[in-house]
């Protein structure tokens, strides 16, 4: 971005409704299922991110982990 700006500006009232918005979500019960695809959704991007970067051989590399930071 120009002159070293790292993010847009929010409007204020957006700003706060969205907050209000993820601190109810947060508050929402996961169902099992959503966890779980989640968690695929996480490690085959990772392994997709290890394969951009050269790192995962010719079939992936395959690995069942995540680096971390997924849904609770």
């Amino acid at each position: 971005m120009a002159n070293g700006e790292s993010s847009p500006i929010v409007d204020p009232e957006l700003d706060k409704a969205l907050s209000e918005l993820l601190a109810q979500t947060e508050r929402e019960p996961i169902s099992p299922r959503l966890r779980e695809l989640a968690r695929r959704l996480e490690t085959a991007l990772d392994e997709a991110r290890h394969r951009r970067a050269g790192k995962g051989g010719a079939n992936g590399g395959g690995g069942n982990g995540s680096a971390g930071g997924g849904l609770r």
